[in-house]
């Protein structure tokens, strides 16, 4: 990692970092220079730091730039400055891979904030201590961490912006110059700048964010307002365009020293920092290259009891369909039961299957929850693709509900609640599992639910990844798929509730709340189509409030639908009486659609038979 933070004369080189230039030419490919010095000032109150991860890392969570400005009336400014750009990177990658960019960014930002402008207040308790007139001269003072902060994650093919005060991310592209931040401050008199946002200066945290494409051969410069006050746009071009083509991390940080050395000169009497960020390369790989990579490794031919593969003996065949093979293999070196799952051979060719398989085991070995089947990776060196799945003796919950055709409602709940619990996981991680259906959980001897297969998961991490194929049809089976999904291939938590409302639905009736679509009937264009049907026609005894519940888990517009999994269990556990007396002051056409129309034919019969006799 790249840091700086010195109060150093100009005479003084900055430390080197290697060059970590990849040699792929398919992958991100980056290097940095800077230079900071405390110029006329006796204290250098700016820091920046820039990091490239390894390359699993660089694909998930990117490589970060980030300068910072201590603001120079509070008196922990330069602590508050190095603390921000070393906390904020260091935090960032410890946020999950699964996380999107700007998740991660927020959470560690608005934890820093918070940080920040909690010490004053530390010190303001302390300070209600002492005496009146300490206190008094305490508060006349500003407040004592403060420091301006501008981040840019590189990731794919994107950079993320993320930028509180004067400190300023400027794009070099084609010759051209341009500032890509904005700065938060006004003027105060004819010269004076008062600064209008900083990492301190306020509980809540305003952060401009946004995203910019990258480009091979893009120079992205991080300056401090010591620096970029001082230089013109033209002073700047003329700077830059004596670096040569593909700069080195050597190059940069020449660059970034003669830069503030030219602002020295012109004047500038605050400290002064520039970090240099180059694009040697993006992600350019063509689909065929994804396809071939993902078809490296060997499927596995099917196998049988008391076969071997990878060290691992089979014991049984679990299931065998035209998606995938389940075996119960004993590994030998301890005799641990584990499921060995092997892609079909129909699918060889599938490279948009193959991702998600291999999906399944990262997100796995990442995911760590009671109701969530553990799965580990293939052996590194193994030239077969399978993953290794923990034993679950038990059922599936689709034969659960064979034995259990109309089971309590508390059965009924106590599988939801743990459910639920799962796929909070999923969402804490910014997960959507996107294929819940009874096939897919189960239930062990000790009634604890696992969800047992998720190929099908969205990451957010990986809708930022330019490098994975896209999908090009709906992710879900169907008559479980979330209508959002179907009609525009969009697909949140929501979704997932959805599908647990129609699960909880059908363990209670054994049937659907829509009419069961067929495979050419998926092709519904409104969210009209899906009418659901009264849980009472199948299951009279069952209560109004549950299945006003199960109403509105089960909306086909996800903006009608519970929004929140707590909101959906909270109305499973008790009656909403609020939802109930707003039900029973609907129209019966809202309420109950098909006895409305029921009753109009009946109403029409009658007036035809009238007419008959008249």
């Amino acid at each position: 990692m790249l840091t700086s933070n010195t109060a150093d004369k100009m005479n003084k080189k900055t430390d080197k970092i290697t060059n970590t230039k990849s040699n792929t030419t398919s992958s991100l490919s980056v290097c940095f220079g800077g230079y900071s010095c405390a110029g006329l000032k006796e204290e250098n109150q700016d820091a920046f730091a820039a990091l490239i991860p390894d390359k699993s890392e660089l694909s998930a969570k990117g490589a970060v730039a980030v300068i910072a400005d201590g603001v120079s009336s509070a008196s922990n400014a330069a602590q508050a400055s190095q603390l921000s750009v070393t906390q904020f990177i260091s935090e960032y990658y410890a946020t999950p891979q699964t996380w999107s960019t700007q998740k991660s960014a927020a959470k560690v930002l608005t934890s820093l904030n918070q940080w920040l402008f909690s010490q004053d207040n530390l010190l303001d308790n302390l300070l209600d201590n002492l005496s009146t007139n300490q206190h008094s001269h305490h508060s006349q003072q500003h407040q004592q961490w403060l420091t301006t902060f501008s981040a840019i994650v590189l990731k794919s093919t994107t950079g993320y912006i993320f930028h509180v005060g004067d400190s300023r991310i400027s794009q070099f592209r084609q010759q051209q110059f341009e500032s890509i931040t904005r700065d938060h401050n006004h003027k105060q008199g004819s010269k004076h700048l008062v600064l209008t946002r900083a990492l301190g200066a306020d509980e809540r945290l305003k952060v401009d964010v946004h995203q910019i494409d990258l480009q091979a051969g893009d120079l992205y410069l991080l300056t401090c307002d010591g620096v970029h006050d001082f230089l013109s746009t033209k002073v700047f071009i003329q700077l830059l365009k004596k670096l040569p083509q593909q700069p080195s991390n050597k190059d940069l940080e020449q660059a970034s020293k003669s830069i503030v050395q030219q602002a020295l000169d012109a004047g500038s009497d605050d400290n002064l920092s520039c970090l240099l960020v180059y694009i040697n390369e993006i992600p350019n790989r063509q689909l065929a290259e994804i396809e071939r990579d993902l078809l490296s490794k060997t499927i596995p031919p099917a196998l049988k009891v008391g076969m071997k593969l990878d060290g691992y003996k089979v014991r049984k065949v679990i299931h065998a369909s035209i998606r995938s093979h389940l075996y119960l293999v004993e590994k030998e070196q301890d005799n641990k039961l584990l499921v060995l799952k092997v892609p079909s051979a129909n699918f060889a060719e599938d490279a948009l299957y193959l991702q998600g398989f291999k999906r399944e085991a990262w997100v796995g070995e990442r995911i760590n929850h009671n109701n969530i089947m553990k799965i580990q990776r293939a052996k590194n060196n193994s030239q077969f693709l399978y993953h290794l799945c923990e034993y679950i003796e038990g059922q599936t919950l689709s034969e659960w509900m064979h034995d259990n055709p109309k089971p309590s409602i508390a059965q009924v709940r106590d599988i939801i609640i743990q459910i639920i619990a799962a796929l909070r996981a999923f969402q804490r991680l910014e997960l959507v599992h996107r294929d819940l259906k009874p096939e897919n959980i189960m239930i062990d001897q000790f009634s604890q639910v696992k969800l047992i297969d998720y190929g099908t998961v969205k990451v957010a991490a990986f809708e930022e990844d330019q490098q994975n194929i896209k999908e090009t049809v709906p992710m879900g089976s169907l008559n479980y798929i979330a209508p959002e999904t179907c009609l525009k291939m969009s697909a949140d938590n929501r979704s997932d509730l959805f599908s647990l409302g129609v699960i909880c639905y059908e363990m209670l009736t054994g049937q659907l709340p829509f009419k069961p679509m067929q495979r050419a009937e998926i092709l519904y264009n409104n969210y009209s189509q899906w009418q659901y049907r009264s849980v009472k026609q199948f299951r009279p005894e069952l209560p109004l409030w549950l299945d006003i519940t199960l109403e509105q888990a089960t909306k086909a517009d996800p903006g009608s639908r519970y929004q929140a999994f707590s909101e959906f269990l909270m109305d499973l556990n008790k009656p909403n009486i609020n939802a109930m007396e707003e039900y029973k002051t609907q129209p019966l056409l809202q309420r109950n659609p098909t006895k409305f129309w029921q009753a109009c034919s009946l109403f029409l019969l009658f007036a035809l038979i009238i007419s008959l006799f008249n």
